[in-house]
């Protein structure tokens, strides 16, 4: 579980780094296209941080055997 976290940790720095830079290009006044990669790469690893939340939840469930479909669609929303 503690590397699960890290994991989702790790990668909420990147969306954090991301956004930072984002700010700091609008703020120079960067192109558009040198911004909407930034915000592509936010999307990624926003993507990627759900990945692991959504597998580490289904593997509970698993484990568990407390199959919730309601719970699988609201992650997957």
């Amino acid at each position: 579980m503690l590397e699960v976290r890290k994991a989702v940790s790790s990668r909420l720095a990147k969306v954090e780094g991301h956004v930072k830079s984002i700010k700091k290009m609008t703020d120079e006044g960067r192109s558009y296209e040198d911004i909407l990669l930034q915000m592509a790469a936010v999307r990624k690893a926003l993507q990627s941080a759900e990945k692991v939340i959504f597998s580490e939840q289904m593997k509970d469930m698993v484990a568990s055997g407390e199959f919730d479909q309601k719970r699988v669609d609201s992650f997957i929303k």
